[in-house]
């Protein structure tokens, strides 16, 4: 069914099928050892692993790109990825990103002291590299990619014609008791992680579909995107001379 997209729970992080007319296209691998969950869920909806055409990675963190080199070989289809994230998953690289907040640094900092075997993930040749806006009318799905730097250099989003926006880790909803939406708990550029929130609303973006946590109502990114741009940047946070607000 054009524009149906299905949201995947894979261990700790949500991946999304998207379905096209001619194929569907898949956002995100997550963690390593949790691809037979995403198998036995298109076992479950009759669909075929071969009917998808793309694996799109968001960023080349382990619980995004863990199960990356088992699906696009079960699936047979090319992966799509920003230049600077492609070269971690061609070696391969666990990395973990500086935190931003109490809970983002305290597992930063357990991740980078313990997590480099602890994560590792199969290293893959990428096979489409994007840095630029990219249609996926050619994999049978009406959409396009979108670069959305901030919570890693090259992070990538995937925005729908009907305003679903899949993310990655670019916003985050996982608060203990359903606190958030927030900026997620990592992040290497917060300011250019806003700016990209401001791209995704401007794109047209009505629904945020996160890595992490439920999908929702993207009026709520632009509160959010509005009340931290007035905490790091107050002189400019409201007038459109740094960061245009929307709407």
């Amino acid at each position: 069914m054009e524009g149906r997209w299905h949201k995947i729970r894979l261990g700790v992080c949500n991946v999304y099928l998207i379905e096209g007319s001619r194929g569907a296209v898949l956002v995100d691998a997550g963690p390593r050892h949790c691809e037979k969950f995403l198998f036995r869920y298109l076992a479950r909806e009759r669909i075929a692993p071969t009917h998808i055409k793309l694996v799109i990675v968001t960023h080349a963190h382990f619980d995004h790109v863990g199960g990356l080199k088992t699906i696009t070989e079960e699936c047979g289809c090319p992966v799509a990825i920003h230049p600077v994230e492609g070269d971690l998953v061609r070696r391969g690289r666990v990395v973990f990103p500086p935190g931003i907040n109490w809970f983002g640094k305290t597992a930063s900092s357990f991740g980078r002291a313990f997590g480099g075997h602890l994560f590792q993930f199969a290293a893959m040749e990428p096979d489409i590299l994007i840095s630029e806006e990219m249609g996926l009318e050619d994999f049978g799905v009406s959409g396009k990619i979108i670069p959305t730097p901030g919570h890693t250099p090259g992070s990538l989003s995937v925005l729908l014609p009907d305003g679903a926006g899949f993310v990655g880790d670019c916003a985050a909803n996982y608060l203990p008791g359903r606190l958030g939406p927030i900026l997620p708990p990592f992040a290497e550029n917060v300011g250019q992680l806003l700016e990209s929130w401001n791209t995704i609303l401007v794109d047209g973006a009505k629904l945020i579909c996160p890595g992490h946590g439920r999908p929702f109502r993207a009026e709520v990114l632009n509160r959010k995107m509005k009340r931290f741009q007035a905490a790091l940047c107050p002189q400019t946070a409201y007038t459109g001379s740094a960061v245009k607000i929307w709407p």
